[in-house]
């Protein structure tokens, strides 16, 4: 599987047309992104999509040197367990 970065989600193209995704913004300026969704469609969850995803938003923000603001619940789960510092306070 493919993750791509592109118009600010991070995505899976899945093999029926649908696609699990992060959405964010980014927002320069103060070096931070905000996450808003985190979507896995039913049939494809708990196959570690969304961890995969997830994997690919500490990459891209730990890259451009960005804190990360959680206002979805799995986000701010997933950096609480693995990437605490990352949170943006």
């Amino acid at each position: 599987m493919e993750i791509k970065v592109k118009n600010e989600r991070i995505y899976i193209e899945l093999k029926d047309g649908e696609e699990a995704f992060i959405a964010f913004k980014e927002l320069e300026e103060r070096k931070v992104i905000i996450v808003t969704t985190t979507y896995v469609p039913v049939n494809y969850r708990g196959k570690g999509i969304a961890a995969k995803l997830s994997e690919k938003l500490v990459e891209f923000a730990e890259k451009k040197d960005y804190k990360i603001v959680p206002l979805c619940s799995y986000t701010q789960k997933y950096l609480e367990r693995k990437k605490p510092n990352l949170i943006a306070k």
